[in-house]
C-alpha cells in the first residue's frame, strides 16, 4: 500500500511485455482481428439484407430490415469500441486544422505555422494548488488525446501564478498522474518561466493606454460591477488617470512599495457595454507578500490567470487551447 504508483505501473508493464510481447505488435494483431471480424459482419449483413428484401425468399422488405439494423446499432456490441471516438465524431471532430481559423494578422498565423510545422499543439495547464480529481482526467484525455490523435504535441504547463497556495507535492503528483494515465508531455513548462515577458507586456499595455493602476478596494470594484443587487455599472475613478502615473505606480508595485490589497493593475475592457463579466476591466497584476517556489523573492507582484493564460498559449504556439468543464 505504500508503493509508488508509478513504480507499480512501470513494473506491471514490464511484466506484461515479457509475457505477451511489445504493445505495438499486440495492438497491430488486435486491429487485424477487428478488421477481419468487421468484414465478416459486413458480408453477413449484406447477405441478410438481400434475403430480407426478397419476398420470394420469405423476406419482409427493406423498411423492416432498416429498423432491425438501427436497433442493432444501439446495442453495445454492435461495433468495436474506439477509444479515440470522441475525436472522430461530435464537437472535437469539427475543430479547425492548424492555421484553419481566421486571424486578424495573417503574418502572425504564418509565423505560428512555421514554428509548429503545421502540427497540432495543445497544453494541459493545471494549477499546482491541490491534487487532481476525476474532472482533470477528462481534461488530460482531451488535451493529450487530441494532439496524439493528430500526431501533435502536448505541453504540461504548470500555471504557477499563485505562490500562496502552491506546494511541491502537488507538482510531483500531477506529473505522476499524467504518466499513470499513459501520457508523456512533449515538454514540462511553468507560467513562471515567462514572468519577465508578462511584466514587459503589462508595461506596454499601460503605455498604449490599455491598462491602469487602480487603488480601489475589493468592495469598490464589486460595487463598480453592479454589486449584490446587480445594479448599474460604472467605471473606476482611476480608469482615465494619466499614463505616466500608472507607469510610476506599477514600477512602485514591482519595487515593493505597496502592500497586498492596496492597488492592482487592471485591463481596460468594456465594463459598461458588455453583458459578459469577463470583459469588466479584469485584474492583470496584484501585489502578494509571498515567496515563489521557483523565482524566490524576485517578484512581489504576480500576473493573474486572466492575463497570463492566453499570452503563454501564444508564447508556446498552442494551436488548440482546449478548455473542459
Amino acid at each position: 500500500r505504500w508503493a509508488n504508483p508509478l513504480d507499480i505501473k512501470t513494473n506491471v508493464e514490464a511484466t506484461l511485455t515479457k509475457l505477451y510481447g511489445e504493445r505495438s505488435a499486440a495492438l497491430a494483431k488486435l486491429r487485424a482481428a477487428e478488421k477481419e471480424a468487421k468484414e465478416k459482419e459486413k458480408q453477413k449483413k449484406a447477405a441478410s439484407t438481400a434475403k430480407a428484401s426478397d419476398p420470394s425468399k420469405g423476406g419482409v422488405g427493406a423498411a423492416a430490415v432498416s429498423k432491425d439494423h438501427k436497433d442493432a446499432a444501439l446495442r453495445p456490441d454492435a461495433d468495436v469500441i474506439r477509444p479515440d471516438a470522441m475525436f472522430v465524431e461530435g464537437m472535437l471532430s469539427k475543430l479547425h486544422q492548424p492555421g484553419g481559423n481566421p486571424q486578424i494578422k495573417p503574418e502572425l498565423k504564418e509565423q505560428h505555422l512555421r514554428a509548429t510545422g503545421g502540427r497540432v499543439v495543445t497544453r494541459f495547464p493545471p494549477e499546482p494548488n491541490g491534487f487532481l480529481h476525476i474532472g482533470h482526467s477528462k481534461a488530460i484525455a482531451i488535451d493529450f488525446g487530441y494532439a496524439k490523435h493528430h500526431g501533435g504535441l502536448t505541453y504540461l504547463r504548470f500555471d504557477d501564478t499563485n505562490p500562496e497556495a502552491e506546494e511541491q507535492k502537488y507538482f510531483d503528483a500531477i506529473v505522476e498522474i499524467v504518466r499513470w494515465l499513459g501520457f508523456e508531455p512533449f515538454k514540462i513548462t511553468y507560467s513562471s518561466d515567462y514572468f519577465q515577458q508578462l511584466y514587459d507586456l503589462a508595461v506596454e499595455l499601460i503605455k498604449r493606454g490599455k491598462a491602469y493602476v487602480d487603488h480601489s478596494t475589493a468592495e469598490e470594484i464589486k460595487a463598480e460591477r453592479g454589486g449584490e443587487a446587480k445594479g448599474p455599472r460604472h467605471e473606476s475613478r482611476f480608469r482615465n488617470r494619466p499614463i505616466e502615473e500608472s507607469l510610476k505606480d506599477f514600477q512602485d508595485m514591482k519595487d515593493g512599495k505597496y502592500k497586498p490589497g492596496q492597488c492592482t493593475l487592471r485591463m481596460k475592457q468594456d465594463i459598461l457595454g458588455n453583458g459578459n463579466p469577463q470583459m469588466w476591466d479584469l485584474i492583470a497584476y496584484r501585489v502578494l507578500a509571498a515567496e515563489h517556489h521557483r523565482t524566490g523573492k524576485k517578484w512581489c507582484i504576480y500576473p493573474t490567470y486572466d492575463f497570463t493564460h492566453c499570452l503563454v498559449d501564444s508564447f508556446e504556439n498552442i494551436s488548440h487551447s482546449l478548455c473542459t468543464t
